[in-house]
């Protein structure tokens, strides 16, 4: 498995530079994704942290659908500079203002620019991958490295909330992007894709008369979904309902996120070699869906007993996001802007459904049943990836 491991580096040094690249943008990242919601809750209601997340996702998604047409005036260096400037000066102000709607504004402006970034992490990738053959490998290791970070993050959240400080997150995220920068400034030798923009109709068009890209837009959809209502609710929840102090819930999710950087390598390389993704992909969406839906039954302030549950339901979710990905990239050519930029819209997208989902959905019951919602939705996603013609 090491030596699996180890294959992508080997392919060439903008490779391993956007490898390393991958670590502090993960860093960064992992440092604020799961504290948003409960900041922005010191500040908003919890009907106006969802809308935030709405307005943003929605003007995601829009630039999403023009990133094309950026990348082919500006080029892809220089859009991935400027998204960085951009979201260093945006965590930063979250970090040193105490205004509500200050914060609101540097929020909305991180939402984007994250989205923006990651979206030229993939274009990067997809350009200095050489061997096809290593898809699911690549996409693997990337992943793991990201993960590994992402698994730390909540531990160092831990430590530095202690006091309920959330400048010090911010300030401490904000840091990781100075090394991102530097390390970008490898990427300035790399050639523009050719670039196909994004029409809509046409876009909509391939995918359903590709069936296979229709039925993993959907997969990874609902995948984004789960997340998406993971990161704003169960921090909340867990906070706000259960009672459990962020020393307790950083320690919880750097349990939980292990799935992420046990299985995600394993599960690519047999992707690849023997099995394809169909059969994973349907095993993760049975697990992230039963667990999730019993975690509404339990209501008791039990350290164990959420620590388990959630890491459960990573397991599907690590099955699931890597078979996901490495199944759509062996069926994309990287000059297919225009198809990646859709499929990567199912980020934003998912946080514009999820809190209307959530929104609605607590109009009706207490907040415990929404986990009801988000499992069924998970168990439907096996008839996407059923419908799958299997790579293997």
């Amino acid at each position: 498995m090491i030596n699996r491991l180890l294959l992508p580096f080997k392919q060439s040094k903008l490779l391993n530079t956007i490898f390393l690249s991958n670590i502090f943008i993960s860093f960064h990242y992992s440092l604020i994704i799961y504290v948003n919601s409960t900041f922005l809750n010191n500040f908003f209601s919890e009907t106006q942290v969802s809308s935030l997340y709405v307005i943003g996702s929605i003007v995601n998604t829009l630039l999403l659908l023009y990133a094309s047409r950026i990348l082919e005036k500006i080029g892809i260096y220089k859009f991935a500079i400027y998204c960085i400037f951009i979201e260093f000066f945006s965590t930063l102000g979250l970090a040193i203002t105490s205004t509500p709607f200050l914060i609101g504004l540097y929020f909305l402006i991180h939402l984007i620019a994250i989205s923006l970034l990651l979206f030229n992490m993939d274009v990067f990738i997809e350009i200095v991958s050489k061997d096809d053959s290593l898809t699911g490998s690549i996409r693997a290791t990337y992943l793991t490295v990201a993960n590994i970070t992402i698994v730390i993050g909540p531990s160092i959240v831990a430590l530095l909330l202690y006091k309920n400080n959330y400048s010090l997150v911010y300030i401490a995220s904000c840091m990781f992007l100075v090394p991102l920068y530097y390390f970008f400034k490898r990427l300035k030798s790399v050639k523009n894709p050719e670039v196909k923009h994004i029409k809509i109709k046409e876009t909509i068009s391939e995918y359903i008369k590709n069936k296979n890209l229709f039925n993993i837009l959907v997969s990874n959809f609902l995948l984004q979904l789960f997340y998406a209502f993971m990161v704003v609710y169960v921090p909340l929840y867990l906070e706000k309902y259960i009672g459990f102090s962020w020393s307790e819930i950083g320690l919880m999710f750097t349990i939980m996120l292990l799935p992420f950087v046990f299985f995600e390598l394993p599960i690519g390389e047999m992707a690849d070699e023997k099995y394809g993704e169909k059969e994973f992909l349907t095993v993760g969406f049975i697990v992230m869906g039963l667990t999730t839906l019993f975690l509404s039954f339990i209501t008791a302030k039990v350290f164990w007993m959420w620590a388990t549950l959630l890491f459960i339901t990573r397991i599907g979710a690590s099955f699931v996001e890597i078979s996901s990905e490495s199944y759509f990239f062996k069926q994309v050519h990287p000059d297919k802007s225009d198809v990646i930029s859709f499929f990567r819209m199912n980020r934003p997208i998912s946080f514009i459904i999820a809190p209307i989902l959530a929104t609605i959905t607590l109009q009706f019951v207490p907040f415990q049943y929404i986990f009801i919602l988000v499992g069924a939705l998970m168990i439907i996603g096996t008839k996407y990836s059923l419908a799958l013609t299997d790579t293997k």
